[in-house]
Parts: structure tokens; C-alpha cells; sequence
């Protein structure tokens, strides 16, 4: 059996993978001798928003046991558990000693109550809900330095201002939903959500059930470039027209290492599944996942009804996000019953129900304006924590040349008007 050294320490060395220190959830005092490694760890991301070497930790902390730098992190993570349980048992009936001596009795329902309390705090799936330490103040104190040296938000920057000036942004945990009838423009908003994400530093899962990487790569290709400063346009780049070869090279070789992945398929399966999502957002540990067209991922179970199908893979998209803590952008149709293009579908002429509305924390319909082609309206029929300043706004839509922002300046008024 391999000691609980030797495992601390295979811990310890693959925590300096910044996504395995993300998905960490034990604390230095879990450990029964590194518990001082782990904090140093913590520090040094702290202090240098990256985590340290291997080499460092070795060499500032020798008693590390140098062996186990190649263990498997999944196996080193789970003797780890196991040797905490472990602890914590035998440090549960042992502070019974003295009353097990006196009443036998009582120190078994007091061991017994003990024992549950080690189940519930190494249970996966729940969570206690205040332990007595101030651990809520100290994510407070963590969103407001965040807010405070960053942009300004808590959460992940969208591509709305009104909904940045909130100070919120896309939280963890989040499901945001958005509807619109088909050629309103939904894969580009999806696109312009993964790419605002991405210039702002966080890791980004691209996922479309209609169209291929191909194609979903040369509409992110404009939309990040004129992020970045340059310009290109969507229509030259898919027919081959002529564009300035120079500067797209230069861009592709910038945008190289930006944190955006994207998905058409899953290999061995003839559709995506909820399952196969979740397994990609376990393995890739995302910030943010937008999923374009969930309308087309399968629901596992063909036999149900098709509201029963929609309501457990819009249901199990929102447990998706609450059990990853991952911020989940999903796009659908609505239905023929939105016949009016200029006007934003309603809650009930979502495709397959209202099951999606139901489920998520944002919930957004968007629609064409009439004699206004460069303009869309967003309507926001869903805003479960705080308050927007409104209900509807204005987009500019360019999307040849990649551009998609709130309009503030733009207003609706008569026909007679020119713009």
C-alpha cells in the first residue's frame, strides 16, 4: 500500500495543472503532513496569477516525495480521499475516548452522530450548509477584489453594457437562455457571447448541433478579429474572395493559444447528448460553455413524450451548470406561431415549451426591426437575481464584418424618419 506521503505528495505536484488546482476542492488542512505545500500553492496563484513549478515546489519544500510527480492525478485524488476519511474517522472515535470509558452508551450516539457528519462532508453531491467557518465572507471578499481590480465584474463579461453595469456579468452556475425564429442570428450572438468570454481571459467551450467547425471557426475568425483591431470580412473569408492574406495570417498567429474550443460532434456518437456534453465540460473545465441550438441534442429517451424529453435536457442542462459550477449559454427556435418576425417570441412559442424559460436564470427573445437590417431587438423576459434598467434594447448588426453591441443611441420612432 502506498503511503499517504507518497500521495500528498502526487496531489500536490499535479495541482501545479492550473485546471486541477481549479477543480481541488480539499483544503491544507485535509493533509496529514503537506498541509503548508497546499498553501503555498494557494499564495503563489495568488501573488503571480499562475501556479508554481514542479521544480519550485520541489525545491522549496524537499520533504515532498520527488517519486511521485508522474502519479495519476483521477487515482492520486481518490487515495487522497480515502486517507481523509480515513482521518477523519479515527479522529472521530478516538475524541470519545474518555466518554466511552464513562458511558458506553452515549459515546455511541455521539460517535454515531460524529460519523454522519464525516459522510455528509465528503459526499460529492451535497454540501453542508454553514460548517462555522466564515468561508461565504471570504468568496465575498474574493468577488469584490475581483470587481475591484478587474473590470468590474463579478462574473463573466457579456456582450451586453447594460448587463456588464450590473456588476454581475454571467455567474457560475448559470443557465442563459436564448429564442428567436431561424436567420434572426442566433449563432452569431452565441459566437459574440464565446468571444467576448474569450478576449476577456476565460476559457471558452464552443458547441453547435447545426453547422460544422469549419464553418463556426470562420464566423468567430471576424468576430475576434475586430475584437483585436483588424478586419475581415465574413463573406470573402467563406466564398474565397480576395482579403489581405498579410494581416489574416498575422491574426491567426496572435489568436493562437486563446482559450476557445469548439465542438460539432462527439466521436462514437451518432448525436450529442447531454451525457457526452457533460463529459466534455468535466474534461476541459471551462469557464464558459455556449451551446448553439440545443433543440438538436438528444435527450436519451426516445420514448417519451416530447415535452417529457424537453424538460429533462433543458432540466438537466440547468443541474449541468449548477453541478459543474460552470456559466452555460444556450441558444433555440422558436416556433411557426412567432410568425412576426419584427415582433420578440413569447415564453410559450419556445420550440418544445417553455421548459427552457422555466429552467433558466436569463432568458432572451430576439427579433429582426422592420427597415432597420443593421439593427436587432433583444428582449429580456427573464432576469432572475437584480434589475435592469430595461427590458428591451437595441443591437447594431453588422455581422459580415463582425460587429454586434448594444445600441444606446438608437431609437425607434416613426416610419417617416430617416436613419
Amino acid at each position: 500500500m502506498q503511503s499517504f506521503e507518497y500521495i500528498e505528495s502526487g496531489v500536490l505536484f499535479n495541482l501545479v495543472d492550473p485546471i486541477n488546482f481549479k477543480n481541488f476542492r480539499y483544503t491544507g488542512k485535509d493533509f496529514a503532513k503537506h498541509g503548508e505545500v497546499h498553501t503555498f500553492i494557494i499564495n503563489y496563484v495568488d501573488q503571480y496569477k499562475e501556479t508554481p513549478s514542479i521544480s519550485t515546489l520541489s525545491e522549496n519544500y524537499p520533504t515532498l516525495d520527488t517519486s511521485a510527480q508522474t502519479l495519476n492525478y483521477d487515482y492520486a485524488v481518490d487515495q487522497f480521499k480515502d486517507q481523509v476519511v480515513y482521518r477523519k474517522i479515527v479522529n472521530s472515535i478516538q475524541s470519545q475516548k474518555e466518554l466511552l470509558k464513562d458511558n458506553p452508551s452515549k459515546a455511541l450516539s455521539s460517535i454515531i452522530s460524529t460519523l454522519g457528519d464525516v459522510e455528509i462532508e465528503t459526499d460529492e453531491d451535497v454540501s453542508i450548509y454553514n460548517d462555522g467557518t466564515p468561508a461565504r465572507l471570504e468568496e465575498w471578499k474574493e468577488r469584490t477584489k475581483r470587481r475591484q481590480m478587474g473590470d468590474g465584474l463579478m462574473g463573466i463579461p457579456t456582450p451586453f453594457t447594460s448587463f456588464n453595469n450590473t456588476g454581475v456579468g454571467w455567474m457560475p452556475g448559470e443557465l442563459i437562455a436564448m429564442f428567436a425564429r431561424p436567420t434572426v442570428g442566433k449563432t452569431w450572438m452565441c459566437v459574440e457571447a464565446a468571444a467576448t468570454a474569450v478576449m476577456n481571459g476565460y476559457k471558452t467551450l464552443l458547441i453547435s448541433t447545426e453547422m460544422t467547425i469549419s464553418a463556426i471557426s470562420l464566423r468567430a475568425d471576424v468576430v475576434l478579429a475586430k475584437k483585436m483591431g483588424y478586419n475581415f470580412s465574413h463573406r470573402a473569408l467563406r466564398n474565397g474572395d480576395p482579403i489581405d492574406e498579410e494581416q489574416y495570417m498575422k491574426f491567426l498567429k496572435e489568436l493562437n493559444g486563446r482559450s476557445l474550443l469548439v465542438c460539432d460532434h462527439i466521436e462514437g456518437e451518432a448525436t450529442i447528448s447531454i451525457e457526452s456534453i457533460a463529459r466534455l465540460v468535466r474534461k476541459h473545465s471551462p469557464d464558459f460553455v455556449v451551446l448553439d441550438g440545443i433543440y438538436l441534442i438528444s435527450s436519451g429517451d426516445s420514448k417519451k413524450a416530447m415535452w417529457e424529453q424537453s424538460h429533462a435536457l433543458f432540466y438537466g442542462m440547468k443541474n449541468l451548470c449548477i453541478s459543474t459550477n460552470t456559466a452555460i449559454w444556450v441558444s433555440t427556435q422558436a416556433t411557426r406561431e412567432a410568425a412576426n418576425m419584427f415582433e420578440p417570441p413569447r415564453a410559450d412559442q419556445v420550440a418544445f415549451g417553455d421548459a427552457l424559460i422555466r429552467a433558466a436564470d436569463v432568458a432572451m427573445a430576439m427579433c429582426l426591426i422592420e427597415d432597420h437590417d443593421d439593427k436587432r431587438l433583444m428582449q429580456i423576459q427573464k432576469y432572475r437575481d437584480g434589475v435592469l434598467p430595461s427590458e428591451e434594447y437595441y443591437l447594431h448588426w453588422d455581422v459580415d464584418c463582425g460587429i454586434m453591441y448594444e445600441d444606446n443611441e438608437f431609437e425607434l420612432v416613426g416610419e417617416d424618419d430617416d436613419f
